[in-house]
C-alpha cells in the first residue's frame, strides 16, 4: 500500500552490510547491518528505509527500528525489467556510487558518499 513501508525483495527482507558510513544528503547511516525496506508514494518520493530490525521475514515491518528514510529518484526506463533488481554503481570521484532499485519500467536509485 502507498505510504506503508514493504520488504525490498520477494521474501526474506534485503540485508545490508556497511563497514563504513554512508551519506546520503544530510543523512548518515553509520556502519552496521540494516534491512532495507521501500516506502512507496504514489504522488510524493518513495523513500528507502534503513532498520536495525534484522533477520525478518520482510512484514510486517517495525517501523519504530527505522534508522533512517531516504528519497529515492525515480525515473521511467525503456525496456522492462522482469526480476527485481539492485545494483551498485561505482563512482571514484565521490567516493561513492549509487545503489539502483529497478523493476519492470521503473528505476529507483540513491547517490551515497562513503565516510570512514
Amino acid at each position: 500500500p502507498w505510504g506503508k513501508a514493504d520488504r525490498l525483495g520477494a521474501d526474506e527482507a534485503t540485508l545490508l552490510l556497511t563497514q563504513q558510513s554512508l551519506v546520503i544528503g544530510d543523512t548518515v547511516i553509520p556502519p552496521g547491518a540494516y534491512t532495507l525496506y521501500l516506502v512507496p508514494s504514489e504522488t510524493g518520493a518513495t523513500k528507502l528505509a534503513f532498520s536495525k530490525a534484522l533477520g525478518k521475514w520482510g512484514v510486517p515491518v517495525d517501523e519504530t527500528k527505522d534508522v533512517a528514510r531516504v528519497d529515492l529518484v525515480r525515473a521511467e526506463l525503456d525496456r522492462n525489467v522482469d526480476q527485481l533488481t539492485l545494483a551498485l554503481e561505482n563512482n571514484a570521484a565521490t567516493g561513492g556510487g549509487t545503489l539502483k532499485i529497478v523493476w519492470e519500467k521503473t528505476q529507483f536509485s540513491l547517490p551515497f558518499t562513503c565516510r570512514p
